[in-house]
């Protein structure tokens, strides 16, 4: 497991900086992350609640994302 994890507190455009494969997990949730204006700022936590996702089970995916 990596030494570095993506937190609800995460800022959206760090997490992808971490790895391009959390592009691919975006997509299967339907959030085209990318594109967004917000990317920047937008934490994990805060495209969680918006988009109603379970957040520990999106965390999960992200940081699986990252091995």
């Amino acid at each position: 497991m990596p030494s570095i994890k993506i937190a609800q507190n995460t800022r959206a455009l760090d997490a992808i900086k971490m790895s391009h494969k959390i592009i691919t997990v975006f997509k299967e949730y339907g959030l085209y992350c990318p594109s967004c204006k917000g990317i920047e700022e937008e934490t994990i936590g805060k495209i969680a609640v918006t988009n109603g996702l379970d957040l520990k089970e999106f965390l999960k995916k992200l940081n699986a994302a990252l091995d």
